[in-house]
């Protein structure tokens, strides 16, 4: 029989850091920690959005059942924005504070400010980060 072999090296790390660049590139000094698809924050959410999902499903069926027609939630664009900046925010393990005038951020200030429409660049960022795999792969596994 072969030895097993130690896929270790391949597993998702815990965290990332993201270096929020300006837009001329050049780093900010805002460093935020992102958390990876296996760190607590991650599944806490995505068990949120599951659980969520089966409710509205549940809903669904049990007025097909009774004969009614399902009522959808009414959402706003407001609404659907906050939701969208609140998934991120939710995988945000912790980040430098910024100010913006005499406001200071912190990560539990992140939705408040993210939501703002004038600071969609570092949103954009954050979340293209949560899109790229590669960002979570341990450097050893790295070929």
């Amino acid at each position: 029989m072969n030895e097993p072999i130690d896929i270790s090296a391949f597993l998702p790390a815990d965290t990332s850091e993201l270096h929020i660049l300006n837009t001329a590139g050049q780093q900010t000094g805002w460093i935020v920690t992102l958390a990876g698809p296996s760190h607590p924050k991650s599944v806490a959410y995505s068990d949120a959005v599951a659980r969520r999902a089966l409710d509205r499903a549940k809903r669904q069926e049990q007025a097909q059942v009774n004969g009614k027609k399902y009522k959808a939630e009414d959402q706003t664009p407001d609404d659907v924005r906050r939701e969208n900046v609140e998934g991120v925010v939710a995988r945000i393990v912790e980040w430098t504070p910024v100010k913006i005038g005499a406001d200071t951020y912190d990560a539990s200030r992140a939705a408040e400010l993210l939501i703002k429409p004038e600071m969609g660049w570092a949103y954009a960022q954050i979340l293209d980060a949560f899109g790229d795999e590669r960002r979570f792969t341990k450097a050893s596994a790295k070929i």
